[in-house]
């Protein structure tokens, strides 16, 4: 079995643990006080987009970079 490359695992575990975490965080925060807090909700949602695109960028950066050597 092939194992994915360490540069792409790293950053889509982060991806992963950072976009369950928060709707973790923000289902259990709305259903005790029945509202979601903004600024660490458009936080929450920027760093996602920061990390996808990071993974994004280490899975098809490498190809573009080996096809100009």
């Amino acid at each position: 079995m092939k194992l994915v490359k360490l540069s792409i695992r790293i950053p889509l575990g982060l991806t992963i643990a950072d976009i369950v975490l928060g709707i973790v965080v923000f289902n259990r925060i709305s259903s005790q006080t029945g509202a979601v807090p903004k600024t660490p909700f458009i936080i929450w949602i920027i760093s996602c987009v920061i990390l996808i695109g990071i993974t994004v960028w280490s899975a098809f950066g490498r190809k573009g970079i080996n096809k100009q050597k």
